[in-house]
């Protein structure tokens, strides 16, 4: 697929980085179910998604894996350059040693998610968060001070966002938080199976391996995905204020459960669909052997990528469905640099990435959902 915009001004850029969202009413949607890190953006000057797509590049995909003329290329993440092309700066995370603070914004969250904004979020609230770390220290210490945390939340979708390879909860009860740290931002690939005969996703190569793997003549299909692992559980006080603190191994950042933690892509339900898309995590952790390590988040950092970081409502004891994966009610997240705001929520205009400050009031509401694909190549 190419990506490219043409801004108010006739000039056309590309991307050089392009994440899979939706639209919706904060900056980390973009139109037509992509985001995109722009190499320009003129404050004031507005840029008008389109999205094409290289039929031959489709094709290959649809054609059963042994019928393949030219096999498809390999995935390989782009060399880090320490040059963030949202902020137009340099962006260095020190090597090896160092301190990297940022706050968290409301309003930032995925396609179907809960956007969990509570009065005492919206109403002087905050989050920060810290990472101190230290290779010859093999550690690495993350801190997070909270202002207006709900506490004991609870709260019910009217829908239920499962899906067929992933179970999620439709209600939590007086709830607990848990805090997700991402150190590969979809610079880490993955393989995903799909029938060699219908072209329906089967799933991620973690989950197939827990069966026996994929089956004879199932298509693999390599796609860039958000790694991540969780902290223990917590909650804070009444008032609203908490602080937690949580060590790792530099070398070897596991979950609190012991596992690599967790892989979330947006991939194609159907091959021949390729842009209808579907939110994916690899269920139960990955294995340990596949950890991130502190090195990962400072290459993240200084390609242009940028880390995440989120906070979702989890059920007091979460049910094993939903081991090494979140919840999908999130209250404050960021993605860092590349989301390094002022504390306020913002908005975009539809179809366009003209950012304005946010006019619509604060409330938990769910994200829109994925958009329907566009391209269909199932008819014969």
């Amino acid at each position: 697929m190419h990506i490219f915009a043409y801004t108010s001004d006739k000039k056309i850029v590309r991307p050089r980085v392009t994440f899979l969202f939706t639209r919706g009413e904060c900056p980390r949607y973009g139109a037509i179910g992509v985001r995109h890190f722009w190499p320009t953006h003129k404050k004031g000057v507005a840029m008008r998604t389109v999205l094409s797509v290289s039929l031959g590049a489709v094709l290959s995909l649809l054609l059963p894996s042994g019928a393949m003329a030219v096999p498809l290329p390999a995935m390989t993440p782009r060399t880090p350059t320490g040059f963030s092309t949202v902020e137009q700066r340099y962006v260095y995370a020190t090597p090896e040693e160092g301190v990297i603070e940022f706050p968290l914004q409301i309003g930032v969250n995925p396609a179907n998610e809960v956007v969990i904004e509570e009065p005492s979020m919206c109403n002087g609230g905050s989050a920060v968060v810290r990472f101190t770390y230290s290779k010859s220290n093999n550690k690495v210490t993350f801190e997070a001070v909270f202002k207006g945390l709900p506490y004991r939340m609870s709260y019910t979708r009217p829908d239920d966002p499962s899906t067929p390879w992933n179970q999620f909860p439709t209600s939590v009860t007086e709830g607990r938080w848990q805090i997700w740290l991402g150190g590969k931002m979809f610079n880490r690939y993955s393989t995903f199976y799909y029938d060699g005969t219908t072209g329906d996703l089967l799933g991620n190569e973690f989950d197939l391996a827990k069966t026996g793997g994929p089956p004879p003549g199932a298509t693999p299909v390599s796609l860039p995905g958000l790694q991540m692992i969780e902290t223990p559980i917590f909650e804070g006080k009444p008032n609203g204020n908490a602080y937690v603190k949580f060590e790792y191994a530099y070398d070897n950042m596991i979950d609190d459960i012991g596992t690599g933690g967790t892989i979330q892509a947006y991939v194609p339900k159907k091959l021949c669909r390729p842009d209808d898309l579907t939110t994916y995590y690899t269920n139960g952790g990955i294995p340990a052997s596949e950890h991130l390590t502190f090195d990962d988040f400072v290459d993240t950092i200084n390609s242009g990528y940028g880390i995440m970081i989120a906070v979702s409502l989890e059920p007091a004891v979460k049910p094993a469905y939903l081991a090494a994966r979140d919840n999908i009610m999130v209250a404050y997240s960021t993605v860092w640099p590349g989301m390094e705001f002022d504390g306020k929520a913002y908005q975009f205009s539809t179809a366009t990435l003209d950012f304005t400050t946010r006019t619509t009031p604060c409330g938990t509401h769910i994200a829109p959902p994925l958009p329907g694909g566009y391209y269909d190549f199932c008819a014969p």
